[in-house]
This record gives C-alpha cells, structure tokens and sequence, in this order.
C-alpha cells in the first residue's frame, strides 16, 4: 500500500466514523425525547430503565436536564 492509498484509507475510515457518531447522537436524542413523553404520561424511569440502556437514575437525571419535574409521591422517608 503506499503512502497516498493509506491516507486515503485513513480518510475514509474518519468520514465513516464521524457520520456514525453524529448519526448516534441523533438517535440518543430521539431516545431521550421518548423518554420525556414517556414521563410526561405517568411512566417512572424504573419502568424506562432496561439493563441494554440506562439505570433509572441516569435517566432520571437527564429528565431533569430536560425540564421533567420529580414525581409527587414516592417512597417516603423512614422515621
């Protein structure tokens, strides 16, 4: 391989790569977007929460970051 042909290798592969990533973000937000609508009908992040995605308090957290309040009820705190 010479010189010119790796670094048109090199090229394509950070092309491909970007594209990805930018295309990943795009879905995560779309998947946080579900999350808020999801909230905003009655779900909690432990329904949301799957082990191949996020824990409940991640999500949680990025709720909060988007303007979803805290849910009144809860568990109440022990004596």
């Amino acid at each position: 391989m010479t010189p010119e042909e790796a670094d048109a290798r090199v090229e394509l592969a950070e092309t491909r790569y970007l594209q990805a990533k930018e295309e990943a973000d795009t879905r995560l937000n779309d998947l946080f977007s579900a999350y808020v609508d999801a909230a905003n009908a009655g779900r909690t992040a432990d329904q949301l929460a799957k082990p191949e995605t996020f824990t409940a308090g991640y999500i949680r957290k990025k709720l909060r970051e988007r303007g979803v309040e805290r849910r009144k009820g809860g568990p109440k705190p022990r004596p």
